[in-house]
């Protein structure tokens, strides 16, 4: 060890590499998934809008209940009530103590669906309903939060015009942005327009997509991850299978 280096140890100076690796780490949001986040250096990078993608028999409902582990959540829930979400996390030891409900699917056909009358009225009151949570959202002063859409697809197939979605999805990412915080939007694989699917690609960050295989009579699914704002693509497929959490398969291939 050279004498400068010495002397730079004793005075406590940090190492410029390590330095970089702690800035680094500084600037990301864990996933909940230890393996994701070591691919990625640490995490997703703050202010991150992610698109995650999969078919029903990925199981994807699991990946997002493990995305609300690292820290507070907003959930807005469509398909299902909160209830039952709720219910289902109980059911295989998720804590949803830390998570915040909007069920969008109540209001949506409890209220809004009952009570409009006119064409496009009831998309309308929707799009109020949920920019009306964001701003709650955003003068609750929350930062390094993870919101979720589960799932976002329901909004497209509701026929919401494209240019409405991108707005409310631009209010979002400026918020995101601002607090350093995250938001998951899953989007159902096989089901829209490949045009509509670009569409919101190009507005998200990062892109997650779980595919599923089947050898014989068992299935694992592998995780892509084709898009990380900033960083070069990664080329590896992570393997995974999915029970009641995610549990990971030290196997890999190229992707």
């Amino acid at each position: 060890m050279t004498e400068d280096k010495v002397e730079t140890e004793a005075q406590g100076e940090v190492p410029a590499a390590q330095e970089n690796a702690e800035v680094q780490t500084a600037n990301r949001l864990q996933t909940g998934l230890p393996i994701l986040d070591r691919t990625l250096n640490g995490g997703i990078p703050k202010g991150s809008m992610v698109y995650f993608t999969a078919e029903p028999i990925a199981q994807p409902e699991i990946f997002l209940f493990e995305f609300t582990t690292p820290r507070k959540t907003f959930y807005f829930t469509t398909d299902k009530s909160a209830f039952n979400i709720e219910r289902h996390m109980s059911e295989i030891a998720f804590s949803y103590e830390q998570i915040e409900f909007f069920d969008v699917r109540e209001e949506f056909y409890g209220n809004i669906l009952n009570t409009s009358t006119e064409p496009g009225e009831a998309e309308r009151r929707l799009i109020e309903f949920i920019d009306s949570k964001i701003d709650y959202i955003y003068t609750s002063g929350e930062s390094n939060f993870t919101l979720v859409f589960d799932n976002f697809s329901f909004l497209i197939d509701l026929g919401i015009d494209v240019h409405t979605l991108k707005s409310l999805l631009h209010k979002i990412y400026e918020m995101d942005k601002e607090r350093e915080s995250t938001c998951y939007l899953f989007v159902l694989k096989g089901v829209h327009d490949r045009r509509v699917e670009v569409i919101f690609q190009n507005v998200c960050d990062v892109i997650f997509e779980v595919e599923v295989e089947k050898k014989g009579d068992k299935m694992s699914s592998k995780i892509s991850i084709p898009k990380v704002r900033g960083i070069p693509p990664i080329l590896e497929y992570i393997r995974c299978k999915v029970s009641d959490r995610i549990y990971i398969d030290t196997s890999r291939d190229i992707a």
